[in-house]
C-alpha cells in the first residue's frame, strides 16, 4: 500500500513538473515576442515603407556666410516639404503616420533658432486635420530664411559661427533621434562636404573624424590615379557608429571650394560614401550644391521612389 501511494506521488510530481515546463516555456515565448515587436500597431508596421520619418541636419557652420547659401538650402528645404505632403496626401487618412524635423548639432545657443526648429517638427496622423497638412509647405517655405537671419545674427554677436559637429550626431544621436521601427528612416543632410568640429577632432592612422580644405590639400590626392591612393593608404572618416542599416542617407550642398585639386569634390564624395557604407548605410545620394529646380526632382525623386 506504502509503495502504491509512492507511485502515485512520483507520478503527480512527474505531470506537475511536465506543466510547470510547459507554463514557463509559454512565458519565455512570451518575453521574448514583447522585447522584440514594434511599438506602433500591426496595420501600421505593415505599411512601414509608406511611413516616413524625414529627418534634416543642418550645417550651420561658416559655409552660410555666402548670401547664395541661405537662398538654396531654403529652396531645398522647401522642395523636400513638398515632396513629403505629396506622398502625406496620397495615403489613406487612416494610415497616416509620418514625420519630418529638423536637427542641429550642437544646438545653437540663440532660442529663436530652436524655437523655429520645433515649428518646423511636423507629425501627422490619423487625427491630422487637412489644413494643417497644407500649411506645412507655406511653414517650410518661409522659416529657413529667418532660421538662417538668425544664425548669421546669432554668429556676428558671440564671434563664430555654431558649428556642425556631423561626425558626434552620428555618434551619439542618429540611432536615437533619426530612427524608428515604424518607418522609413531618411536623413537629409545640407552641407558642403567638409566635415569639422572643433571639440571632435580625432586621428587613427590615415582615419579622421574631419575633413577640412586644408587637410584635403595634404593628403596629396591631387593626381588622376587618386583613388588608388586613397585605397591603399585607407583615406578616409573614422566611422562613428554601426548597424544603421535602417537609415537613407541624402546629402545635398557638396561644394568643394579648393582651387588647388580638381579632383576635390569626387574626394569628398568618396569620403562620405565610404563613411556611409563602413556604417551600414546601404541606401545613399550625395549631390552637389547645383540649382534648386535640378535638386528638387533629385529629392523628389529620392523621397518618393523606394
Amino acid at each position: 500500500m506504502m509503495q502504491r501511494k509512492l507511485i502515485v506521488i512520483v507520478v503527480v510530481a512527474i505531470f506537475t513538473s511536465l506543466f510547470c515546463c510547459k507554463d514557463d516555456s509559454k512565458k519565455e515565448v512570451e518575453i521574448v515576442q514583447s522585447t522584440t515587436s514594434s511599438h506602433c500597431p500591426k496595420y501600421i508596421l505593415d505599411q512601414k515603407e509608406n511611413n516616413l520619418n524625414i529627418s534634416v541636419l543642418l550645417d550651420l557652420s561658416d559655409r552660410i556666410e555666402e548670401p547664395k547659401i541661405k537662398e538654396k538650402d531654403s529652396a531645398y528645404l522647401s522642395s523636400l516639404s513638398k515632396a513629403f505632403v505629396e506622398h502625406v496626401k496620397h495615403k489613406k487618412l487612416i494610415l497616416l503616420e509620418d514625420r519630418m524635423q529638423l536637427f542641429f548639432n550642437p544646438e545653437p545657443s540663440d532660442n529663436k533658432i530652436n524655437e523655429i526648429a520645433e515649428k518646423l517638427k511636423i507629425v501627422f496622423t490619423k487625427e491630422t486635420a487637412k489644413a494643417q497638412i497644407d500649411e506645412t509647405v507655406s511653414l517650410y517655405a518661409l522659416k529657413p530664411s529667418e532660421l538662417y537671419d538668425l544664425a548669421k545674427t546669432d554668429a556676428q554677436n558671440s564671434g563664430e559661427y555654431p558649428g556642425s559637429d556631423i561626425w558626434k550626431f552620428f555618434k551619439y544621436d542618429v540611432t536615437d533621434y533619426c530612427i524608428d521601427a515604424c518607418h522609413r528612416n531618411i536623413l537629409v543632410i545640407l552641407t558642403d562636404g567638409y566635415m569639422y568640429y572643433d571639440k571632435t577632432i580625432m586621428n587613427v592612422k590615415n582615419r579622421a573624424s574631419y575633413l577640412t580644405p586644408k587637410s584635403l590639400n595634404q593628403l596629396r590626392l591631387n593626381k588622376s590615379n587618386w583613388k588608388d591612393e586613397m585605397e591603399k593608404k585607407d583615406l578616409g572618416f573614422i566611422p562613428a557608429t554601426t548597424n544603421l542599416n535602417d537609415l537613407e542617407v541624402l546629402i545635398i550642398g557638396i561644394t568643394s571650394h579648393n582651387d588647388e585639386n580638381p579632383y576635390s569634390q569626387a574626394i569628398i564624395e568618396a569620403y562620405w560614401g565610404k563613411w556611409f557604407n563602413e556604417m551600414g548605410v546601404e541606401k545613399y545620394k550625395i549631390k552637389n550644391a547645383d540649382i534648386p529646380s535640378s535638386i528638387e526632382k533629385v529629392i523628389s525623386d529620392f523621397i518618393l521612389k523606394t
